[in-house]
């Protein structure tokens, strides 16, 4: 199956070109499309712009209905460091601004400028939050997730003398029934461990603080410049939807402000997040494929 992270990239790449009036807006941004476009079948690559297109036309009518007017004047792809800066001429700091399609139309508010948060999902439910890793996890709350689920994987290492390499880790197991089994139960226990880790951290924060913590490190709802806002496209097949969400006012943040925060464990490796009786988010350990033989990461998903 292919990866999420280059389906991803077709998907921003040409809702981009949408919006960009079906023009080659970058000529980085085509040469990584192309090249994705061959790292997955074409029937992903067709569904991944069957999205793209409805994506960019609920982006305008977005836009259109909030004060955006007149045409277009230029689009960027952000996945480059530093080019959000480059676009807007004021230092941004991406890794706080999930845009990955950045707009500039000629009339409008925040000097035009509005971005475009892209997802994608083949289901026509709520999507997902973000998914950070561990180290922006650690440095955020002053933990040492990160120090602790290494220590674990090179104990697991010398116990069941496993490759060194990732790669071949991952090989390894898979053709080894017996020491999969191991794997997955020590990987099932680690991500467990580290669920209650960040438990006991965030549990003993003051309201206050938990709810600035879930803003900012989750929802992104303190972005101010450049704006932007979430849009998903949902289907997995034609004809496909796609929903718009402004991050700074919806029903989940608006709980959030208004009610009391309460965390509980659910399953082995996860934390919901509650305001009120509405549920927020489940946060979410998991390793990106093979226990034990790929990164952990964190996700916040619809609860």
């Amino acid at each position: 199956m292919t990866q999420n992270t280059i389906l991803s990239d077709i998907n921003e790449i040409q809702t981009g070109f949408f919006l960009a009036g079906k023009k080659w807006y970058d000529s980085d941004a085509k040469r990584q499309f192309e090249i994705r476009s061959k790292q997955a079948k074409s029937e992903e690559v067709a569904d991944a712009i069957g999205k793209a297109e409805i994506m960019a036309k609920e982006f305008l009518t977005w836009a259109r209905k909030n004060g955006y007017g007149g045409s277009i004047t230029n689009v960027w792809w952000t996945a480059r460091p530093g080019s959000m800066a480059s676009a807007v001429g004021e230092p941004i700091d991406q890794r706080k601004n999930p845009t990955d399609i950045l707009v500039k139309f000629s009339q409008g508010p925040n000097q035009g400028f509005l971005g475009l948060s892209a997802k994608a999902t083949k289901t026509k439910g709520d999507i997902g939050f973000k998914n950070p890793g561990i180290g922006t996890i650690d440095r955020n709350l002053g933990m040492n997730l990160s120090d602790y689920s290494k220590s674990e994987l090179n104990k697991v290492i010398k116990k069941l003398d496993l490759p060194e390499s990732t790669s071949e880790r991952k090989t390894y197991i898979r053709q080894n029934p017996g020491i999969k089994s191991k794997t997955e139960d020590i990987g099932s226990k680690l991500l467990s461990d580290l669920r209650n880790m960040l438990f006991d951290k965030i549990i003993k924060m003051k309201q206050k603080d938990l709810i600035k913590y879930l803003q900012q490190d989750w929802m992104d709802a303190d972005i101010l410049y450049p704006p932007y806002i979430k849009v998903t496209g949902h289907g997995n097949k034609a004809p496909y939807t796609a929903s718009v969400m402004d991050p700074t006012e919806n029903e989940k943040l608006s709980a959030l402000q208004k009610y009391n925060v309460t965390l509980e464990k659910i399953g082995n490796e996860s934390i919901g997040v509650k305001a009120g009786d509405k549920k927020i988010m489940k946060i979410r350990f998991k390793f990106e494929s093979e226990k034990m033989a790929s990164s952990i990461k964190l996700s916040g998903d619809p609860w």
